[in-house]
C-alpha cells in the first residue's frame, strides 16, 4: 500500500502543478507586488513631504531673519543640479518694475525685431537738423543704482541642500518672472520691511506623475503646501 502511494506522488511530481496551485501562486506572487509597490509610493510619498516641509520652514526661517537682522535674501534654486540655498546682502535691493514686467519686455522686444525696417523709433530716426547740436544745458543726466552684492549665507541651517534622488523641482514661478522655469537658477527675494516674493515651487517624481507645490504668503512668510501642480493664476 505504502509503494502505491508513493508511486501515486510521483507521478502527481512529475505532472506539474495543478490549475489550483498555479492560481494560488499568482495570487501570492501578485500581493508581494502589491505590497512592494505600494512601499515605493509611500517611501516617495514620505520624501515629498519631507522636502517640501524643509524648504516651507526654511522659507519661513528666512522671512523672519530678513525682519531681524536688516537683510535682504535670496533664496536660490539651482533646477539644472536639484539644489537651493541661501544668498544674503545689506545694500539696499528693490524689484524694479523693469524685473516685475520681464515677461513683457521680452515679447515687447520680440514684436521690434518684426518690425519693418521703415518703421522706426523716435529713438532710431534722428532728423537732420537736429543731428550734432550740442545738448542744451538742461540735460539731467541718467543716475547709474548701485547693483547689490549678494554673498551665500554661512549657516549650519542654511548649508546648501540637495534633493532626494527621487524628488525632483518641476519648476518655479516668482513675482518678477512669472513664467514657469524649469532650468538654470531661479531665486525667491526677501526684504527687511517683512516682504517676501509671491512665488509657487513645484516639485514633481521621476516619472512626472506626482506633484507637490509650495506657495509664499508675500505679507506673512507663511507657506501653502499641496500635493498637486499649481502656477501663479491657479489658486
Amino acid at each position: 500500500m505504502s509503494s502505491f502511494r508513493s508511486k501515486v506522488a510521483h507521478l502527481r511530481s512529475r505532472e506539474g502543478f495543478t490549475l489550483f496551485e498555479l492560481i494560488v501562486a499568482i495570487a501570492i506572487v501578485a500581493l508581494i507586488m502589491g505590497l512592494v509597490v505600494g512601499g515605493m509610493d509611500r517611501y516617495l510619498e514620505t520624501h515629498m513631504k519631507q522636502t517640501s516641509n524643509k524648504l516651507a520652514s526654511t522659507i519661513r526661517y528666512l522671512y523672519n531673519k530678513s525682519v531681524t537682522e536688516g537683510l535682504y535674501m535670496r533664496l536660490v534654486f539651482d533646477l539644472s543640479e536639484q539644489t537651493y540655498w541661501v544668498e544674503a546682502t545689506r545694500d539696499p535691493f528693490l524689484l524694479t518694475a523693469e524685473d516685475l514686467t520681464k515677461g513683457k519686455k521680452k515679447k515687447e522686444e520680440e514684436k521690434q525685431e518684426e518690425k519693418k525696417p521703415e518703421e522706426a523709433t523716435a529713438e532710431e530716426a534722428v532728423p537732420e537738423e537736429t543731428a550734432g547740436e550740442p545738448e542744451s544745458s538742461g540735460h539731467i543726466p541718467k543716475l547709474e543704482i548701485k547693483k547689490p552684492v549678494f554673498s551665500q549665507v554661512e549657516s549650519y541651517l542654511l548649508r546648501p541642500t540637495k534633493l532626494p534622488d527621487d524628488v525632483f523641482f518641476k519648476d518655479v514661478m516668482t513675482e518678477h518672472n512669472p513664467a514657469p522655469q524649469e532650468g538654470g537658477e531661479a531665486t525667491v527675494n526677501f526684504f527687511p520691511n517683512g516682504y517676501v516674493e509671491h512665488a509657487i515651487v513645484n516639485l514633481r517624481d521621476e516619472d512626472d506623475e506626482v506633484h507637490y507645490s509650495l506657495e509664499t504668503n508675500p505679507i506673512t512668510g507663511q507657506v501653502k503646501i499641496k500635493n498637486e501642480y499649481r502656477t501663479l493664476e491657479k489658486k
